[in-house]
């Protein structure tokens, strides 16, 4: 996943203390669950009362507090009977968490993407009213500023990790040409780490850190969930 390969104007401020933002409970679609941040996120998903689905290659990654409260599809990415059997699972809200693996990483392939080419359409199918997909800064986005410390985190994946760099792009692509039915969000992250949820904010590229706690993503994705303070954009989300 895409924290898998990492660990390698006003700003919205989210405070140090989370609390659940008071709405109807969605029945939310989860892909890249089994990676930590997906893990985190799903955890804080389940406690703010939602009901989950998840569809996952190796359901037994998931840890117990997950498994037994949410309904868990296992396939592969380029199965799309498999696909289409979760997306229509009743859900209208899509969080991904999928991205590049170090372990899959080759030149020329682009399996996450071939995944996308899947998902995507089949949301658009079951008309799919808000989603929010992980990205990286690999992708530039319109508005993003010159940062140092981005430019050496970017270029150091493009030299030593260049299938990596292509695969976040060319999926990413493909998120940005979504319908504006369908709400979407590209949450593009830095470096994430382990440790409790801190302050996030959330702006372009040169306005924000290079570190994040997977759980203060978790919190900040719940929360633009539902506020959509960045919807049809690709903002970047740091530690405050």
């Amino acid at each position: 996943m895409v924290d898998t390969f990492l660990s390698l104007l006003t700003l919205p401020f989210y405070p140090t203390s989370f609390t659940p933002i008071s709405t109807m409970p969605r029945h939310i679609l989860v892909f890249g669950g089994t990676s930590p941040a997906g893990i985190d996120f799903s955890l804080a998903a389940l406690r703010d009362g939602h009901t989950l689905t998840l569809y996952v290659r190796n359901a037994s990654k998931l840890p117990p507090e997950i498994r037994e409260n949410a309904t868990i599809h296992t396939g592969q990415l380029n199965d799309a009977a498999a696909v289409e059997k979760a997306v229509a699972s009743g859900a209208k809200t899509c969080v991904s968490f999928l991205g590049p693996v170090m372990s899959d990483l080759k030149r020329g392939s682009t399996p996450i993407t071939n995944g996308y080419a899947t998902i995507l359409p089949l949301l658009e199918k079951h008309a799919y009213e808000r989603t929010l997909f992980i990205s990286t800064a690999s992708y530039r986005a319109p508005h993003d500023r010159f940062s140092l410390a981005y430019s050496f985190m970017i270029w150091g994946v493009y030299l030593f990790a260049r299938a990596a760099y292509e695969e976040i792009n060319a999926m990413t692509r493909l998120m940005v040409a979504l319908p504006s039915e369908m709400n979407w969000t590209v949450f593009r992250v830095p470096m994430l780490k382990s440790g409790e949820a801190r302050a996030v904010k959330a702006g372009m590229v040169g306005e924000v850190g290079v570190m994040l706690d997977r759980k203060g993503l978790a919190e900040w994705v719940l929360r633009e969930m539902e506020e959509g303070k960045w919807v049809g954009r690709c903002v970047a989300v740091a530690n405050a």
